[in-house]
């Protein structure tokens, strides 16, 4: 069972759901939050030490005016590998938490066993369009996040609790502030991915209309050491809509490598 606890980084506030044993695991959620994240975690901290913080600005975490862009978020999170001492840990990010993965990884490896990446942002093709998640009504956005009818639930859930919309406003403000310009990408990223030199899995729903698979076989021709795997029948919100799959295709890869 993952229990919220709080840790101070650089004078940052965390909430922070932490549970599980074994190897350490940091998961990195969406632009949309943590919101139906659970059970796909739940079963990860079956095998591993899990740690899932909101981020800078999302959830109820602090909101600190210095941190401007996902490059801040990366050297961020590689700082709060730093102070947790954790050593070898396997970073799971999905969609915006995909992208500060990366720019994690392009920076130190030096504590980071392995990635686990599911329809991550931080590239564009150009030619490839993706939907824009700003213009979206709320309803028509989620929508767009899952293949089938499962956003009507997740819509519930995010609605559920005294705070919950004040938490939905807040994620919407952080994630424009670090994703509106440029849109989901960022333009320097893609020159230096060949500097990843860890073992990376990268899952995409098939069914996905925010960022079209597309993106995850042009990731791994940049990743050195990345595979691609295609989820059927899911789309951009894959921890939530798919969370069995989501937890075993994760897990099974992280097992498989190397200590």
């Amino acid at each position: 069972m993952l229990n919220e606890t709080t840790i101070e980084v650089r004078g940052v506030r965390l909430n922070m759901r932490r549970g599980g044993a074994g190897a350490p695991l940091l998961f990195l959620h969406g632009a949309q939050g943590y919101a139906g994240s659970g059970p796909a975690l739940e079963m990860l901290a079956r095998r591993f030490e899990v740690l899932a913080p909101d981020h800078p600005g999302f959830g109820r975490s602090d909101v600190p005016d210095w941190l401007d862009d996902v490059p801040d978020l990366a050297f961020f999170y590689l700082d709060l590998l730093d102070a947790l001492g954790l050593e070898r840990a396997a970073v799971v990010g999905h969609s915006l938490g995909g992208w500060i993965a990366l720019e994690m990884a392009v920076r130190s490896t030096r504590r980071i066993k392995g990635l686990v990446l599911a329809a991550p942002a931080g590239i564009r093709i150009a030619g490839v369009p993706r939907a824009d998640m700003f213009i979206c009504t709320p309803d028509e956005l989620a929508r767009l996040l899952f293949a089938g009818d499962g956003w009507k639930a997740w819509t519930e859930e995010q609605q559920a609790g005294p705070d919950a919309l004040d938490i939905i406003d807040k994620n919407r403000f952080a994630a424009a502030k670090f994703c509106w310009q440029p849109r989901l990408f960022d333009p320097k990223l893609e020159k230096w991915l060949h500097r990843i030199d860890r073992p990376t899995r990268i899952l995409w729903g098939e069914e996905d209309r925010i960022i079209p698979p597309a993106y995850g076989r042009r990731l791994v021709e940049l990743i050195p050491a990345a595979s691609l795997a295609l989820i059927p029948r899911a789309g951009h919100l894959l921890p939530v809509e798919a969370p069995d799959r989501f937890a075993d295709e994760t897990q099974r890869f992280i097992a498989g490598i190397a200590s």
